[in-house]
């Protein structure tokens, strides 16, 4: 019995570090960082904390079965398969607890079992890097009282290309934009709340001055700084080994270079001069606040109307999450399972028909 207590007094004393953003702002990089500290435990991305929160948070007496029953719920999240975890070591580590721990000690327990790629030595912080929690800061916080949370902002611009260049969204250019000025409204409206336990790094800064930035960061996760973390690619053959090369190669790739400038300012290059009108239009009054000169400060009627349906789409998406949210447990996972699958079609369909195209030939080959 003592020692049980003082396994979940451990896990208590081990904060969260939550790394939040847009896609393709440089979450990815930061969290290779602190994977590669050898204090630091950060698994891939993989929202299951919220997802399953409803479900399991006001759970205290975990039986055998309770246990079975939430490996196999965490088993199906997306992109839980891509973790290192042996659901036999964790079931067998779980059933330590067996009646005596919180939600926030089993899905610590989880973290921790993961293996990385990088070595450790004893884990002072666990991390977890997801996009999605960027608008669930204080749901989290309910979760871990001592979670920190660190939000990583690009060039909405930048961020506009290199959102195009992969499969994470539709291509439209106010949409992308209106999300990005989405999260800084959540985020901040959580920082002035909470602002302890908020962060806000700018990629640029990050990539340019990543010694000084990545001290910075440190201090504010409480965990000493290792200068060593920014050797992170020299891991690369093992992490194509431990990841599938598709993921890493298509999402991941910067990963497998060292920290460099290059992909600061894609945009004066990659985008016309009305996707850039439309883009700054919509970015609006949050460009100025972070920092980033807009080219076009106008505001016209015609370049409004352009932008208005993307705008009105990405607000109808908010919208949805936020009544999707407040749907019971079953339901809103059986959404979850649909929606991402009939987007990505949808999104396929219209913007990638030839993958659309090549995708249905495999599933017949099949």
């Amino acid at each position: 019995m003592e020692k049980i207590q003082n396994e979940i007094r451990n896990l208590n004393e081990i904060p969260f570090i939550f790394i939040v953003g847009r896609p393709r702002s440089g979450t990815t990089l930061l969290m290779a960082l602190f994977d590669a500290h050898p204090n630091v435990n950060i698994p891939p991305e993989c929202q299951f904390i919220v997802n399953l929160y409803p479900k399991y948070k006001n759970i205290v007496h975990w039986t055998e079965s309770k246990i079975d029953e939430f490996i196999e719920d965490l088993r199906i999240q997306w992109r839980f398969d891509i973790w290192k975890v042996d659901l036999k070591e964790l079931k067998n580590d779980l059933l330590k607890f067996n009646g005596k721990a919180s939600y926030s000690d089993i899905c610590k327990s989880v973290y921790l079992i993961n293996k990385s790629v990088f070595p450790k030595d004893t884990i002072s912080l666990l991390g977890d890097k997801n996009h999605g929690y960027t608008i669930y800061t204080e749901r989290l916080l309910k979760i871990f009282p001592n979670a920190r949370f660190i939000h990583i902002i690009r060039d909405y611009r930048d961020n506009l290309v290199s959102i195009r260049d992969v499969d994470f969204e539709l291509p439209i250019t106010s949409t992308v934009v209106y999300k990005w000025t989405y999260f800084i409204k959540r985020f901040n409206k959580a920082k002035n709340k909470f602002p302890a336990s908020h962060y806000v790094v700018k990629y640029e800064d990050l990539v340019t001055s990543p010694d000084t930035e990545f001290m910075k960061i440190c201090d504010f996760a409480g965990i000493d700084y290792n200068e060593k973390v920014f050797n992170f690619h020299e891991k690369t053959e093992e992490a194509l080994e431990a990841y599938p090369a598709e993921i890493m190669n298509k999402y991941f790739s910067s990963l497998l270079k060292k920290i460099n400038t290059s992909r600061i300012g894609l945009w004066k290059k990659s985008l016309t001069k009305g996707q850039i009108k439309i883009a700054d239009l919509t970015a609006g009054k949050f460009a100025d606040m972070m920092g980033y000169d807009k080219f076009y400060n106008g505001n016209n009627i015609l370049i409004w109307l352009q932008a208005l349906p993307g705008i009105l789409f990405a607000r109808f998406i908010y919208l949805a999450t936020f009544i999707v949210d407040r749907f019971p447990y079953k339901l809103r996972m059986n959404i979850l399972s649909i929606w991402p699958l009939a987007l990505a079609t949808i999104f396929l369909r219209i913007f990638r028909p030839e993958k659309y195209r090549e995708l249905q030939e495999r599933i017949l080959k099949k």
